[in-house]
């Protein structure tokens, strides 16, 4: 295999509409992937008594975050991992959440423990995430965690979506990143910001946008790799991206009842040199890289350090 070239069975290759071949980074095909290699770490630890098991904090009754956490508990139990839920009103406080956090931090059955996000309008993360087990933080919003990313000096967990964006462009005809020239659209703790350090750490030149950027041009434009995760529909198109460039479309906003993406998939993809599809582009990869967390959580606490 080429250097640079995609893993097969993580891509398909279709025609666009300048008879160009387009990589189609297919996350639903690298996700299946990925659980063939967590069924055999879980086998691994289940002949060693331990049943890895991932503990949700959610609070309210988000439409998204429920469907996000069905996918996630069928993801984990195609894959011999558990997940429970511990589901607290929408007018829970600060106090309330934080204790319901640090209630898992000593149950030795719970080895992975993620506070659902985005929390209702009263709450903030700011407030709550040092309530969440550092050891046990498989969706690295502690504060500790977020400091070793930002610092580049190597976290114990890599969030989930910015942890997909990584194993997708790994699969990207841009891998490797250094000296690449990147575009972050949003700069969210969440998404936005983590995806900007790990590019940092793989030596590309990142620029990040956001709603307060004066304009989005030139720096799509100028991109080879282009992120967007702004929560706008539709909000890049085709003309809008250099020739070749690889986009991962991390937007997912349901308009008339069909879930669409922040990149407008048709132009695009007539453009780019590797596009990520929505559904089935990073959404599928970050279900299986936060259980990669709680499986590493769990092969720590086996003694695996």
């Amino acid at each position: 295999m080429r250097r640079g070239e995609p893993v097969l069975g993580a891509c398909l290759l279709q025609t666009n509409g300048d008879g160009v071949p387009a990589s189609i980074l297919d996350g639903r095909a690298l996700a299946a992937d990925l659980r063939t290699e967590l069924f055999a770490r879980t086998n691994l630890l289940r002949e060693r008594g331990l049943a890895p098991k991932l503990a949700i904090v959610f609070v309210g009754e988000n439409e998204s975050s429920l469907a996000y956490v069905r996918n996630l508990a069928r993801t984990g139990e195609r894959a011999g991992i558990g997940v429970v839920v511990s589901h607290l009103p929408a007018n829970a406080s600060v106090e309330e959440v934080r204790a319901e956090l640090e209630k898992l931090r000593d149950d030795p059955t719970a080895h992975g423990v993620m506070l659902q996000q985005p929390l209702p309008p009263h709450l903030s993360i700011r407030e709550i995430a040092d309530a969440i087990p550092p050891h046990k933080d498989v969706d690295g919003a502690h504060p500790t965690n977020q400091g070793h990313l930002a610092f580049g000096s190597g976290t114990e967990y890599v969030p989930a979506t910015p942890a997909a964006v990584m194993l997708l462009l790994e699969r990207s005809p841009h891998w490797p990143l250094r000296g690449r020239r990147a575009a972050i659209i949003g700069r969210s703790i969440v998404v936005g910001a983590p995806v900007a350090m790990l590019l940092l750490a793989q030596n590309a030149t990142v620029t990040v946008l956001h709603k307060e950027s004066s304009a989005l041009q030139p720096y799509v434009k100028l991109a080879e790799i282009v992120v967007v995760a702004a929560g706008v529909p539709g909000l890049i198109r085709g003309e809008d991206l250099m020739p070749g460039a690889t986009v991962i479309d991390v937007g997912t906003t349901l308009v008339d009842g069909v879930l669409r993406g922040d990149v407008d998939f048709e132009s695009a993809a007539a453009v780019a040199g590797a596009i990520t599809p929505v559904p089935g582009g990073v959404g599928p990869v970050t279900n299986v890289a936060l259980l990669r967390n709680v499986v590493k959580a769990t092969e720590y606490a086996a003694g695996g350090r």
